[in-house]
């Protein structure tokens, strides 16, 4: 693939060079005939090789590349897509039902805001002060104005949240994402945010509230409400999709690493002369 983008670009060159070339024989330019034209060095080409070679910041990795358990990860996906077919679509539809928009708006804020704890504590560890009191405000507001989070106060006053986690912590600090991999149930995720996913978790005051299992169903990896919320984008992903497979986790790692370098870029003591503080994706696997 490198390859053909390298003479993909030889031939641009070679094609916008070429009408000065013309132009000047057809002037009348004594010192210029077409047998005299000269045609770039052995040297030439080998240069702008190693120019390309040296810099590949121009390509991004394949999807692919970033999917060595493709096998075992296809399988696990199979089976979720029969989770969410049989079981959560299901469950979802009566509960679209039932519950007017509103109210699920209601419920999806109330999640929202029992999240914000799992937040702050990211954004300590990121030390990213005025991220954190922005959200201890939030919660405070939305714990109390908003009733438990059911309605969104503190955006009205100018608090509006924002999101961050484990995984962006560990990342923050220079971990790489490592292996895509496909979580039973859950779905998208890689070895770093996975490993994110359950230090949240335990972090999570639904936890402690509701207990592992309606966590999970409800709330990790995004759940039942975020399920609510998406499923349309699923839906029409699916629609769309010669392979699913590959086009959820196409999706779900160019929307992962924007979300990471965003972050990095906000973090202060990350973008203070650093320049991989303003990175444009994920570093490549090893």
């Amino acid at each position: 693939m490198k390859t053909l983008l390298r003479l993909a670009l030889i031939l641009l060159l070679c094609g916008a060079a070429s009408p000065v070339r013309s132009q000047s024989t057809a002037a009348g330019d004594p010192t210029t005939s077409p047998v005299d034209d000269r045609q770039p060095s052995s040297t030439d080409w080998s240069d702008l090789d190693e120019a390309l070679l040296e810099d590949d910041d121009w390509l991004q990795p394949d999807p692919a590349d970033r999917d060595p358990m493709e096998g075992i990860n296809r399988a696990t996906h199979g089976f979720n897509a029969f989770v969410l077919d049989w079981v959560v679509d299901p469950v979802n539809r009566l509960y679209r039902l039932a519950v007017p928009a509103p109210a699920r708006r209601g419920v999806a804020r109330f999640f929202s805001n029992l999240n914000e704890p799992v937040i702050l504590v990211n954004d300590l560890l990121q030390f990213a002060p005025n991220d954190a009191g922005q959200t201890g405000a939030r919660f405070l507001v939305n714990s109390t104005v908003g009733l438990a989070g059911l309605f969104d106060p503190a955006r009205t006053i100018g608090l509006p949240g924002h999101h961050t986690d484990f995984g962006e912590t560990l990342a923050v600090y220079g971990a790489p994402s490592g292996s895509y991999v496909v979580i039973p149930v859950l779905g998208p995720s890689s070895v770093r945010d996975a490993f994110g996913e359950i230090v949240d978790g335990v972090l999570s005051v639904d936890f402690w509230v509701l207990g592992a299992g309606p966590q999970l169903l409800l709330t990790t990896g995004g759940g039942m409400v975020t399920y609510d919320v998406q499923q349309e984008r699923l839906d029409a992903l699916r629609g769309t999709s010669v392979d699913y497979y590959a086009a959820l986790r196409g999706a779900y790692l160019l929307d992962r690493d924007a979300q990471v370098a965003q972050r990095r870029t906000e973090i202060p003591w990350r973008n203070c002369g650093s320049e991989d503080a303003v990175e444009g994706s994920e570093p490549a696997l090893p």
